[in-house]
Protein backbone atom coordinates (compact mmCIF):
# COMPACT_ATOMS: atom_id res chain seq x y z
CA UNK A 1 0.00 0.00 0.00
CA UNK A 2 2.64 2.63 1.02
CA UNK A 3 4.63 1.36 -2.12
CA UNK A 4 1.82 2.02 -4.38
CA UNK A 5 1.13 5.45 -2.92
CA UNK A 6 4.38 6.76 -3.11
CA UNK A 7 4.93 5.97 -6.53
CA UNK A 8 1.83 7.70 -7.17
CA UNK A 9 2.80 10.97 -5.74
CA UNK A 10 6.91 10.66 -6.32
CA UNK A 11 8.30 13.97 -5.85
CA UNK A 12 11.29 16.00 -4.79
CA UNK A 13 13.49 13.22 -2.45
CA UNK A 14 15.43 15.74 -0.61
CA UNK A 15 13.33 17.84 1.09
CA UNK A 16 9.06 17.79 2.68
CA UNK A 17 6.59 19.96 3.91
CA UNK A 18 5.03 19.45 7.45
CA UNK A 19 1.80 21.60 8.39
CA UNK A 20 0.67 21.62 12.09
CA UNK A 21 -2.74 22.68 12.36
CA UNK A 22 -3.59 25.26 15.13
CA UNK A 23 -7.71 25.29 14.97
CA UNK A 24 -10.24 23.45 13.03
CA UNK A 25 -13.57 23.67 12.22
CA UNK A 26 -15.12 20.85 14.61
CA UNK A 27 -15.04 18.51 11.59
CA UNK A 28 -11.39 18.06 11.13
CA UNK A 29 -10.99 21.05 8.12
CA UNK A 30 -8.00 23.51 8.72
CA UNK A 31 -8.71 26.90 9.78
CA UNK A 32 -5.19 28.40 11.32
CA UNK A 33 -1.63 26.33 11.13
CA UNK A 34 1.75 26.52 10.49
CA UNK A 35 3.71 25.33 7.50
CA UNK A 36 7.25 25.00 6.48
CA UNK A 37 9.57 22.93 4.57
CA UNK A 38 11.90 20.86 6.21
CA UNK A 39 15.74 19.67 4.08
CA UNK A 40 14.82 15.52 5.16
CA UNK A 41 14.89 12.85 3.08
CA UNK A 42 10.88 11.45 2.41
CA UNK A 43 10.94 8.45 4.29
CA UNK A 44 9.01 5.06 4.31
CA UNK A 45 8.33 5.86 7.98
CA UNK A 46 6.96 9.45 6.64
CA UNK A 47 4.87 8.05 4.20
CA UNK A 48 3.52 5.27 6.47
CA UNK A 49 2.91 8.46 9.45
CA UNK A 50 0.80 10.27 6.62
CA UNK A 51 -1.56 7.41 6.29
CA UNK A 52 -1.78 6.33 9.62
CA UNK A 53 -3.09 10.30 10.58
CA UNK A 54 0.39 10.78 12.89
CA UNK A 55 2.39 12.70 11.19
CA UNK A 56 1.06 15.31 7.60
CA UNK A 57 3.14 14.54 4.89
CA UNK A 58 3.32 17.19 1.93
CA UNK A 59 5.41 16.53 -1.22
CA UNK A 60 7.01 18.92 -3.08
CA UNK A 61 5.54 17.47 -7.33
CA UNK A 62 8.75 19.05 -8.95
CA UNK A 63 12.38 17.20 -8.65
CA UNK A 64 15.54 17.70 -9.11
CA UNK A 65 15.49 17.25 -12.99
CA UNK A 66 12.56 20.12 -13.35
CA UNK A 67 10.15 16.56 -14.28
CA UNK A 68 7.08 15.48 -12.41
CA UNK A 69 4.37 12.97 -12.40
CA UNK A 70 1.24 14.62 -10.89
CA UNK A 71 0.30 18.23 -10.43
CA UNK A 72 -2.76 19.20 -9.10
CA UNK A 73 -5.20 22.67 -8.71
CA UNK A 74 -6.11 24.05 -5.00
CA UNK A 75 -9.30 25.18 -5.12
CA UNK A 76 -9.07 26.88 -1.39
CA UNK A 77 -12.50 26.92 0.51
CA UNK A 78 -14.13 26.67 3.62
CA UNK A 79 -17.51 27.03 3.13
CA UNK A 80 -20.28 24.70 1.42
CA UNK A 81 -17.37 23.97 -1.40
CA UNK A 82 -19.87 21.50 -4.17
CA UNK A 83 -17.74 19.20 -5.02
CA UNK A 84 -20.33 17.47 -7.09
CA UNK A 85 -21.31 20.48 -9.47
CA UNK A 86 -17.13 20.80 -9.77
CA UNK A 87 -16.98 16.69 -10.80
CA UNK A 88 -20.36 17.21 -13.42
CA UNK A 89 -18.12 19.83 -15.12
CA UNK A 90 -14.88 17.90 -15.65
CA UNK A 91 -16.66 14.55 -16.72
CA UNK A 92 -18.85 16.89 -19.20
CA UNK A 93 -15.58 18.26 -20.52
CA UNK A 94 -14.00 15.09 -20.67
CA UNK A 95 -10.58 16.08 -18.35
CA UNK A 96 -8.52 12.68 -16.97
CA UNK A 97 -8.81 14.67 -13.59
CA UNK A 98 -9.54 13.21 -10.16
CA UNK A 99 -10.89 15.37 -7.16
CA UNK A 100 -10.35 14.81 -3.62
CA UNK A 101 -11.72 16.99 -0.59
CA UNK A 102 -8.66 19.22 0.88
CA UNK A 103 -7.81 19.65 4.33
CA UNK A 104 -9.42 23.56 4.32
CA UNK A 105 -12.77 21.77 3.04
CA UNK A 106 -11.71 22.62 -0.51
CA UNK A 107 -10.53 20.55 -3.67
CA UNK A 108 -7.11 19.02 -4.82
CA UNK A 109 -7.91 18.74 -8.52
CA UNK A 110 -5.21 16.21 -9.31
CA UNK A 111 -3.53 14.57 -13.11
CA UNK A 112 -1.63 12.36 -13.26
CA UNK A 113 1.18 10.96 -15.81
CA UNK A 114 2.31 7.46 -16.71
CA UNK A 115 5.98 9.15 -16.61
CA UNK A 116 7.73 12.27 -16.10
CA UNK A 117 7.00 14.95 -17.87
CA UNK A 118 8.71 18.58 -17.91
CA UNK A 119 7.41 20.45 -14.80
CA UNK A 120 6.48 23.44 -17.48
CA UNK A 121 4.21 21.05 -19.24
CA UNK A 122 2.18 19.91 -16.51
CA UNK A 123 2.07 23.66 -15.06
CA UNK A 124 0.86 24.91 -18.58
CA UNK A 125 -1.89 22.22 -18.95
CA UNK A 126 -3.41 22.76 -15.47
CA UNK A 127 -3.19 26.59 -15.56
CA UNK A 128 -5.29 26.25 -18.33
CA UNK A 129 -7.72 23.65 -17.40
CA UNK A 130 -8.06 26.46 -14.15
CA UNK A 131 -9.47 29.03 -16.26
CA UNK A 132 -11.92 26.50 -17.95
CA UNK A 133 -13.02 25.34 -14.93
CA UNK A 134 -14.02 28.88 -13.23
CA UNK A 135 -12.94 28.99 -9.89
CA UNK A 136 -11.06 31.73 -9.17
CA UNK A 137 -9.46 31.18 -5.68
CA UNK A 138 -7.08 28.53 -6.86
CA UNK A 139 -3.36 27.73 -7.05
CA UNK A 140 -1.68 25.51 -9.34
CA UNK A 141 1.32 22.67 -8.07
CA UNK A 142 4.05 22.52 -9.26
CA UNK A 143 4.23 26.56 -8.71
CA UNK A 144 7.08 26.54 -11.01
CA UNK A 145 8.34 25.21 -14.25
CA UNK A 146 12.46 24.68 -12.43
CA UNK A 147 14.59 24.76 -9.32
CA UNK A 148 16.75 26.92 -9.24
CA UNK A 149 19.79 24.59 -7.24
CA UNK A 150 20.09 22.35 -4.52
CA UNK A 151 19.01 24.95 -2.39
CA UNK A 152 15.39 25.60 -3.91
CA UNK A 153 12.91 22.98 -2.73
CA UNK A 154 10.20 24.63 -4.34
CA UNK A 155 6.54 24.15 -2.52
CA UNK A 156 4.71 21.72 -1.34
CA UNK A 157 1.16 20.15 -1.31
CA UNK A 158 -0.53 18.51 1.53
CA UNK A 159 -1.42 14.89 0.48
CA UNK A 160 -4.49 13.59 0.43
CA UNK A 161 -5.90 10.12 2.51
CA UNK A 162 -4.46 11.26 5.87
CA UNK A 163 -5.45 8.93 8.44
CA UNK A 164 -7.03 7.07 5.28
CA UNK A 165 -8.92 4.74 7.27
CA UNK A 166 -11.28 7.67 8.50
CA UNK A 167 -9.81 10.14 6.29
CA UNK A 168 -12.02 13.55 5.32
CA UNK A 169 -9.23 14.41 2.89
CA UNK A 170 -10.28 10.99 0.19
CA UNK A 171 -10.85 11.27 -3.11
CA UNK A 172 -14.47 11.46 -4.81
CA UNK A 173 -15.96 8.78 -7.27
CA UNK A 174 -17.67 10.18 -10.14
CA UNK A 175 -21.21 10.13 -8.28
CA UNK A 176 -20.04 12.22 -5.60
CA UNK A 177 -19.47 9.73 -3.22
CA UNK A 178 -16.53 8.81 -1.27
CA UNK A 179 -13.66 7.03 -2.29
CA UNK A 180 -11.76 5.15 -0.32
CA UNK A 181 -7.92 4.73 -0.59
CA UNK A 182 -8.36 1.10 -2.75
CA UNK A 183 -10.70 3.17 -5.08
CA UNK A 184 -8.48 5.52 -5.22
CA UNK A 185 -6.05 3.57 -6.79
CA UNK A 186 -8.24 2.02 -9.48
CA UNK A 187 -9.51 5.66 -10.07
CA UNK A 188 -5.97 6.66 -10.82
CA UNK A 189 -5.35 3.67 -13.37
CA UNK A 190 -8.36 4.68 -15.05
CA UNK A 191 -7.10 8.33 -15.54
CA UNK A 192 -3.66 9.12 -15.77
CA UNK A 193 -2.47 9.78 -19.25
CA UNK A 194 1.21 8.70 -21.11
CA UNK A 195 3.25 12.15 -21.83
CA UNK A 196 2.15 12.19 -25.34
CA UNK A 197 -1.53 12.03 -24.96
CA UNK A 198 -0.96 15.29 -22.36
CA UNK A 199 1.15 17.49 -24.61
CA UNK A 200 -1.44 16.90 -27.11
CA UNK A 201 -4.36 17.70 -24.57
CA UNK A 202 -6.55 20.31 -25.98
CA UNK A 203 -8.35 22.46 -23.60
CA UNK A 204 -11.50 24.08 -25.55
CA UNK A 205 -13.18 27.18 -23.92
CA UNK A 206 -17.03 27.89 -25.17
CA UNK A 207 -17.62 30.94 -27.16
CA UNK A 208 -20.12 33.53 -25.13
CA UNK A 209 -20.97 37.42 -25.31
CA UNK A 210 -17.58 38.15 -23.84
CA UNK A 211 -15.37 36.68 -26.12
CA UNK A 212 -14.02 39.98 -27.31
CA UNK A 213 -12.33 40.91 -24.05
CA UNK A 214 -10.59 39.44 -21.39
CA UNK A 215 -11.40 35.47 -20.15
CA UNK A 216 -11.41 36.12 -17.21
CA UNK A 217 -14.79 37.73 -17.51
CA UNK A 218 -16.25 35.10 -19.61
CA UNK A 219 -15.78 32.55 -16.76
CA UNK A 220 -16.56 34.83 -14.20
CA UNK A 221 -19.94 35.20 -15.83
CA UNK A 222 -20.49 31.62 -16.41
CA UNK A 223 -19.21 30.59 -12.66
CA UNK A 224 -20.96 33.53 -10.27
CA UNK A 225 -18.48 35.33 -8.38
CA UNK A 226 -18.21 35.33 -4.77
CA UNK A 227 -17.95 36.88 -1.95
CA UNK A 228 -14.58 38.58 -1.29
CA UNK A 229 -13.86 38.88 -5.03
CA UNK A 230 -17.04 40.94 -6.33
CA UNK A 231 -15.63 43.96 -5.85
CA UNK A 232 -12.66 43.73 -7.77
CA UNK A 233 -14.57 41.76 -10.64
CA UNK A 234 -17.00 44.18 -10.81
CA UNK A 235 -13.91 47.06 -11.07
CA UNK A 236 -12.57 45.07 -13.96
CA UNK A 237 -15.74 44.42 -16.31
CA UNK A 238 -15.81 48.45 -15.39
CA UNK A 239 -12.39 48.69 -18.01
CA UNK A 240 -13.75 46.33 -20.52
CA UNK A 241 -17.40 48.03 -20.28
CA UNK A 242 -16.14 51.33 -20.75
CA UNK A 243 -13.97 49.91 -24.25
CA UNK A 244 -16.57 48.22 -25.76
CA UNK A 245 -19.30 50.21 -24.94
CA UNK A 246 -18.37 54.24 -24.48
CA UNK A 247 -21.77 55.75 -23.86
CA UNK A 248 -23.85 52.80 -22.27
CA UNK A 249 -20.85 51.23 -19.59
CA UNK A 250 -22.56 52.45 -16.52
CA UNK A 251 -26.04 50.13 -17.26
CA UNK A 252 -23.87 47.24 -18.06
CA UNK A 253 -22.07 47.32 -14.98
CA UNK A 254 -25.37 47.20 -13.04
CA UNK A 255 -26.20 44.18 -15.09
CA UNK A 256 -23.03 42.29 -14.68
CA UNK A 257 -23.73 42.74 -11.25
CA UNK A 258 -27.01 41.66 -11.20
CA UNK A 259 -26.28 38.08 -13.63
CA UNK A 260 -22.48 37.55 -13.08
CA UNK A 261 -22.74 37.76 -8.85
CA UNK A 262 -24.20 35.35 -7.05
CA UNK A 263 -25.10 37.53 -4.00
CA UNK A 264 -25.03 40.88 -6.02
CA UNK A 265 -23.82 44.04 -4.59
CA UNK A 266 -25.85 47.02 -3.15
CA UNK A 267 -26.54 49.79 -4.89
CA UNK A 268 -24.38 51.92 -2.97
CA UNK A 269 -21.26 49.23 -3.92
CA UNK A 270 -21.95 49.61 -7.52
CA UNK A 271 -22.27 53.23 -7.26
CA UNK A 272 -18.70 53.61 -5.55
CA UNK A 273 -17.52 51.46 -8.61
CA UNK A 274 -19.49 53.38 -11.23
CA UNK A 275 -17.50 57.24 -9.41
CA UNK A 276 -14.41 55.79 -9.70
CA UNK A 277 -14.28 54.49 -13.82
CA UNK A 278 -16.12 58.04 -13.92
CA UNK A 279 -13.21 59.69 -12.75
CA UNK A 280 -10.55 58.25 -15.67
CA UNK A 281 -9.44 55.30 -18.13
CA UNK A 282 -7.89 52.33 -15.20
CA UNK A 283 -6.50 49.50 -16.47
CA UNK A 284 -7.21 46.00 -15.96
CA UNK A 285 -6.48 44.58 -12.54
CA UNK A 286 -4.84 41.56 -13.83
CA UNK A 287 -2.73 40.11 -10.82
CA UNK A 288 -5.74 40.27 -8.18
CA UNK A 289 -8.31 37.76 -7.37
CA UNK A 290 -10.19 36.52 -8.87
CA UNK A 291 -9.03 37.13 -12.36
CA UNK A 292 -5.44 36.01 -11.66
CA UNK A 293 -6.45 32.24 -11.07
CA UNK A 294 -8.43 32.75 -14.27
CA UNK A 295 -5.95 34.91 -16.21
CA UNK A 296 -4.78 33.60 -20.08
CA UNK A 297 -2.64 36.31 -20.92
CA UNK A 298 -1.65 34.91 -24.53
CA UNK A 299 -5.22 34.50 -25.63
CA UNK A 300 -5.97 38.16 -23.84
CA UNK A 301 -3.54 39.80 -25.92
CA UNK A 302 -5.14 39.01 -29.38
CA UNK A 303 -8.85 40.08 -27.88
CA UNK A 304 -9.92 43.33 -29.81
CA UNK A 305 -10.48 44.40 -25.96
CA UNK A 306 -8.38 42.91 -24.01
CA UNK A 307 -4.63 43.91 -22.68
CA UNK A 308 -3.17 44.30 -26.37
CA UNK A 309 0.47 44.64 -25.75
CA UNK A 310 0.58 46.42 -22.50
CA UNK A 311 3.33 45.34 -20.32
CA UNK A 312 1.65 44.54 -17.28
CA UNK A 313 3.02 43.56 -13.48
CA UNK A 314 3.59 40.13 -13.10
CA UNK A 315 1.68 38.33 -10.77
CA UNK A 316 3.65 36.97 -6.90
CA UNK A 317 3.15 34.22 -5.37
CA UNK A 318 4.64 31.91 -2.76
CA UNK A 319 7.11 33.61 -1.28
CA UNK A 320 9.96 31.50 0.41
CA UNK A 321 11.85 32.40 3.45
CA UNK A 322 14.62 30.55 3.99
CA UNK A 323 15.55 30.61 7.83
CA UNK A 324 18.53 32.38 8.53
CA UNK A 325 19.26 35.41 11.21
CA UNK A 326 19.91 37.23 7.68
CA UNK A 327 17.17 35.12 5.40
CA UNK A 328 17.13 35.27 1.82
CA UNK A 329 13.88 34.38 -0.24
CA UNK A 330 12.53 32.71 -3.30
CA UNK A 331 9.74 33.92 -5.22
CA UNK A 332 7.31 33.02 -7.99
CA UNK A 333 7.24 35.45 -10.63
CA UNK A 334 4.26 34.24 -13.28
CA UNK A 335 5.15 30.59 -12.75
CA UNK A 336 9.37 31.18 -12.95
CA UNK A 337 11.60 31.08 -9.95
CA UNK A 338 13.45 34.48 -8.77
CA UNK A 339 16.12 34.07 -5.74
CA UNK A 340 16.40 37.12 -3.73
CA UNK A 341 19.24 37.94 -1.34
CA UNK A 342 17.94 40.15 1.11
CA UNK A 343 15.37 41.43 2.99
CA UNK A 344 16.26 44.63 0.80
CA UNK A 345 15.49 43.46 -2.56
CA UNK A 346 11.56 43.29 -0.95
CA UNK A 347 11.90 46.78 0.89
CA UNK A 348 13.26 48.53 -2.64
CA UNK A 349 11.47 48.12 -5.46
CA UNK A 350 14.66 48.96 -7.76
CA UNK A 351 16.30 45.94 -6.33
CA UNK A 352 13.86 43.33 -7.08
CA UNK A 353 13.57 44.90 -10.62
CA UNK A 354 17.51 44.16 -10.93
CA UNK A 355 16.98 40.68 -10.11
CA UNK A 356 14.22 39.96 -12.23
CA UNK A 357 16.50 41.14 -15.02
CA UNK A 358 19.44 39.12 -14.05
CA UNK A 359 18.05 35.98 -13.47
CA UNK A 360 14.31 36.44 -15.59
CA UNK A 361 15.54 38.74 -18.78
CA UNK A 362 12.97 40.59 -17.97
CA UNK A 363 12.23 43.95 -16.34
CA UNK A 364 8.70 44.73 -14.26
CA UNK A 365 7.26 47.89 -14.89
CA UNK A 366 7.31 50.34 -11.38
CA UNK A 367 4.48 50.28 -9.63
CA UNK A 368 3.28 53.29 -7.36
CA UNK A 369 5.10 52.58 -3.44
CA UNK A 370 2.19 51.67 -1.82
CA UNK A 371 0.77 49.41 -4.13
CA UNK A 372 4.49 47.80 -3.98
CA UNK A 373 4.17 47.99 0.23
CA UNK A 374 0.11 46.31 -0.59
CA UNK A 375 2.01 43.76 -2.09
CA UNK A 376 4.90 42.49 -0.29
CA UNK A 377 2.98 42.90 2.65
CA UNK A 378 0.60 39.65 1.60
CA UNK A 379 3.31 37.71 0.65
CA UNK A 380 5.66 38.22 4.38
CA UNK A 381 1.98 37.36 5.41
CA UNK A 382 1.75 34.62 3.53
CA UNK A 383 5.53 33.15 3.72
CA UNK A 384 6.76 29.76 3.77
CA UNK A 385 9.30 29.10 6.21
CA UNK A 386 11.93 26.73 4.83
CA UNK A 387 14.95 25.25 6.66
CA UNK A 388 18.34 26.56 5.66
CA UNK A 389 20.73 23.80 3.52
CA UNK A 390 23.25 22.18 5.93
CA UNK A 391 25.62 24.18 7.22
CA UNK A 392 24.47 28.03 6.42
CA UNK A 393 22.89 28.14 9.75
CA UNK A 394 24.63 31.14 11.88
CA UNK A 395 24.98 28.61 14.71
CA UNK A 396 26.12 25.64 12.13
CA UNK A 397 29.13 28.11 10.70
CA UNK A 398 29.76 29.54 14.37
CA UNK A 399 30.25 25.44 15.28
CA UNK A 400 32.35 24.42 12.69
CA UNK A 401 34.67 27.77 13.52
CA UNK A 402 35.04 26.48 17.47
CA UNK A 403 35.74 23.34 15.91
CA UNK A 404 38.62 24.25 14.02
CA UNK A 405 39.96 27.08 16.29
CA UNK A 406 39.98 23.56 19.35
CA UNK A 407 41.74 21.78 16.74
CA UNK A 408 43.93 23.89 14.56
CA UNK A 409 45.32 26.45 16.43
CA UNK A 410 47.76 26.71 19.03
CA UNK A 411 47.53 23.98 21.52
CA UNK A 412 48.89 24.74 24.64
CA UNK A 413 51.21 22.95 27.52
CA UNK A 414 49.18 24.54 30.79
CA UNK A 415 46.13 26.18 31.28
CA UNK A 416 48.29 29.43 32.57
CA UNK A 417 48.99 30.04 29.09
CA UNK A 418 45.84 30.46 27.70
CA UNK A 419 45.64 34.22 28.27
CA UNK A 420 48.25 34.14 25.20
CA UNK A 421 45.56 32.42 22.85
CA UNK A 422 45.16 28.96 21.42
CA UNK A 423 43.10 26.07 23.33
CA UNK A 424 44.12 23.89 26.68
CA UNK A 425 43.09 20.42 26.15
CA UNK A 426 42.72 18.34 29.45
CA UNK A 427 40.19 15.07 30.53
CA UNK A 428 38.56 15.54 27.41
CA UNK A 429 37.53 19.51 27.06
CA UNK A 430 38.87 22.33 25.47
CA UNK A 431 39.41 25.36 27.34
CA UNK A 432 40.17 28.54 25.86
CA UNK A 433 40.27 32.35 26.44
CA UNK A 434 36.25 33.83 24.23
CA UNK A 435 38.12 37.37 23.62
CA UNK A 436 40.81 35.77 22.09
CA UNK A 437 38.64 33.19 19.89
CA UNK A 438 36.51 36.14 18.64
CA UNK A 439 39.04 38.63 18.32
CA UNK A 440 41.91 36.69 17.09
CA UNK A 441 40.44 33.82 14.59
CA UNK A 442 36.26 34.75 14.39
CA UNK A 443 37.11 38.26 13.24
CA UNK A 444 39.91 37.22 10.95
CA UNK A 445 36.97 34.95 9.10
CA UNK A 446 35.16 38.28 8.37
CA UNK A 447 32.30 37.14 11.15
CA UNK A 448 29.64 39.56 11.35
CA UNK A 449 27.90 38.86 14.53
CA UNK A 450 28.04 40.97 17.61
CA UNK A 451 30.29 39.74 20.73
CA UNK A 452 27.34 39.74 23.08
CA UNK A 453 25.98 37.75 20.68
CA UNK A 454 27.89 35.54 19.61
CA UNK A 455 29.04 34.81 23.29
CA UNK A 456 25.25 34.07 23.98
CA UNK A 457 25.25 31.65 21.13
CA UNK A 458 28.58 29.45 22.00
CA UNK A 459 26.53 28.80 25.43
CA UNK A 460 22.86 27.86 24.03
CA UNK A 461 23.98 26.43 20.95
CA UNK A 462 27.94 25.21 21.12
CA UNK A 463 27.40 23.66 24.61
CA UNK A 464 29.98 25.41 25.90
CA UNK A 465 30.09 26.60 29.51
CA UNK A 466 31.96 29.63 31.34
CA UNK A 467 34.38 28.96 33.96
CA UNK A 468 37.01 30.43 36.16
CA UNK A 469 40.12 28.56 36.20
CA UNK A 470 43.40 28.34 37.91
CA UNK A 471 44.70 30.69 41.18
CA UNK A 472 43.39 34.05 39.37
CA UNK A 473 40.19 32.68 38.27
CA UNK A 474 40.47 33.23 34.80
CA UNK A 475 37.15 33.31 32.88
CA UNK A 476 37.78 30.37 30.12
CA UNK A 477 34.74 28.88 27.79
CA UNK A 478 34.72 25.14 27.65
CA UNK A 479 33.46 22.61 25.34
CA UNK A 480 33.50 18.50 25.09
CA UNK A 481 36.64 17.49 22.93
CA UNK A 482 36.21 17.69 19.46
CA UNK A 483 37.08 14.46 17.29
CA UNK A 484 39.58 14.84 15.16
CA UNK A 485 39.08 12.69 11.48
CA UNK A 486 41.75 10.88 10.05
CA UNK A 487 41.74 9.95 6.44
CA UNK A 488 43.15 6.79 5.30
CA UNK A 489 46.26 8.19 2.87
CA UNK A 490 45.77 6.29 -0.56
CA UNK A 491 48.64 6.43 -3.26
CA UNK A 492 47.50 7.11 -6.82
CA UNK A 493 47.83 3.85 -9.02
CA UNK A 494 50.31 4.67 -11.32
CA UNK A 495 49.39 4.56 -15.26
CA UNK A 496 51.35 1.88 -16.76
CA UNK A 497 53.75 2.62 -19.47
CA UNK A 498 52.19 2.26 -22.75
CA UNK A 499 55.33 0.24 -24.83
CA UNK A 500 56.88 1.46 -28.38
Amino acid sequence: MIERFKNIFTGLERAHGVTIVEDTNGNGTKIKGKSFVKRQPVTDELWQKHLDGKENLGIIPINDNNQCRWGCIDIDSYVGFDHKKLIDKITNMKLPLIVCRSKSGGAHVFLFTSDYVSAKLMRDKLVQIRAVLGYGNSEVFPKQTELKSQDDTGNFLNLPYFNYKSSVRYAFKKNGEAATLDDFFDLHTSNYLDPNTLQELQIKRPETKYSDGPPCIELMSENKIGEGGRNNALFHYGVYAKQKWPDGWKSKLIVFNETAMEKPMSDSEVDIVVKQHDKKDWGYKCNDQPMCSLCDKTLCRSRKFGIGQDVLFPNLTDLQVIDLEDPYYYLNVDGERLKLESVKHLRQQSLFQEACMVQLKNRPPSLKEKDWVHITNILLNNAEVTEPAEGLRTEDQLYNHLREYCLNRTQLDSKEDLPRGGTWTNNGYHHFVFDKFYHNHLMRKRWDLGYSRTAEMLREKCSCTDKRIGKNKLSVYVVEEFEKKTEEYKQKKLKEETPY
